[in-house]
């Protein structure tokens, strides 16, 4: 009996902690976590009756039929088994069927996010290709049509002027020169010109009249070369060049000046042959052979006074100075070189 009793009194507290609705007291339910069941169960009931319902399509089409049957035989209209057929099974082709929301701006920003790194590519790419064409632009890379389509209105203008510049002294050197090889430099340089308009390239065009103006220039010239004759100035030297292997002689020089009809001196643009530069001067040392330079040497001495003066003469329309020095063939001499200064 004691037992009995002591077995009953250690099972009486395990069956006090059963609640009401059979579950233990630890595992009772909250209000909240029983709603989200009954929400999860609905959910699924949904899904299962809509599962079902796509499963027996075929049923709903009957059904469906039969509906649409009854109501136009109510509403009196006269349609066929066969339309109302028609009519049902375009209809649930067309249910799923995807249709493009119309224009709007907002369809514009989401296409260009979905499309940015195409974009972004894309807009690279043209940044590119505008700065390399910028850049062969401004660099004369690019052909005459090409470049000319690149440049302004007023760097057009430019091109313009400069070349009807160089074609006017073209023409203005074609009627005063006497020299036909003056006559086809003119050509070459009026060529080159036009050439450079088409490229759109400024600085050959301007090259090319400068050129076309210095021979412009030298063409007016005229004037008469007379050696040097005035009391205690020096008539000619035998001119001496140093170099690393020693001296040696460079040649033998009578000094000239060009003067105009009126006696005054001329500027002319002159190659110093030992600096191969040229200078603008009016009196240069002219190199004649051994046997001139002798003969004039001994002319001096005589009484100090060249009787033989005249060295040569350029005409207008000419380039070159016509030499009346004449050597020991009494034929004139032909020009060898000049300098431009000798002390």
């Amino acid at each position: 009996m004691a037992n009995s009793q002591a077995t009953q009194t250690a099972e009486a507290p395990s069956q006090s902690t059963i609640d009401s609705d059979g579950l233990p007291a630890g595992e009772r339910l909250s209000l909240a976590e029983m709603t989200r069941i009954m929400d999860v169960a609905a959910t699924l009931r949904k899904e299962r009756t809509l599962v079902e319902q796509q499963l027996n399509i075929d049923e709903i089409k009957a059904a469906l039929r039969d509906r649409l049957l009854e109501a136009a035989k109510l509403n009196g209209d006269p349609v066929t088994p066969a339309e109302i057929d028609a009519a049902v099974e375009q209809y649930y082709e067309r249910l799923h069927e995807f249709r493009d929301p119309p224009a709007s701006f907002s369809k514009f920003l989401a296409h260009c996010w979905v499309l940015r790194k195409y974009l972004t590519a894309a807009v690279v790419a043209l940044a590119g290709a505008a700065a390399l064409v910028w850049g062969l632009v401004f660099t004369g890379v690019l052909p005459g049509e090409a470049r000319t389509r690149y440049v302004t209105e007023q760097q057009q203008s430019d091109l313009d002027a400069q070349l009807s510049e160089s074609q006017r002294l073209a023409s203005a050197i074609n009627k005063l020169s006497t020299d036909p090889a003056a006559t086809a430099e003119a050509e070459r340089l009026s060529t080159m010109a036009v050439a450079a308009h088409e490229q759109g390239d400024g600085k050959k065009i301007a090259a090319a009249t400068k050129e076309l103006q210095e021979l412009q220039a030298l063409l007016e010239l005229e004037y008469g070369l007379f050696i040097v004759n005035a009391p205690g100035e020096q008539s000619a030297t035998e001119r001496l060049w140093t170099d690393d292997e020693g001296t040696r002689t460079s040649g033998y020089f009578v000094f000239v000046d060009a003067l105009d009809e009126q006696n005054q001196p001329v500027s002319v643009p002159i190659r110093n042959r030992e600096t191969d530069r040229v200078e603008m001067v009016s009196r240069w040392g002219e190199q004649v052979p051994k046997k001139v330079f002798d003969r004039l040497y001994r002319d001096k001495q005589k009484d100090g006074v060249l009787d033989e003066r005249e060295f040569g003469r350029k005409q207008r329309g000419t380039r070159e100075v016509e030499v009346q020095l004449r050597g020991a063939d009494d034929e004139p001499i032909e020009r060898r070189g000049q300098i431009t200064s000798w002390k």
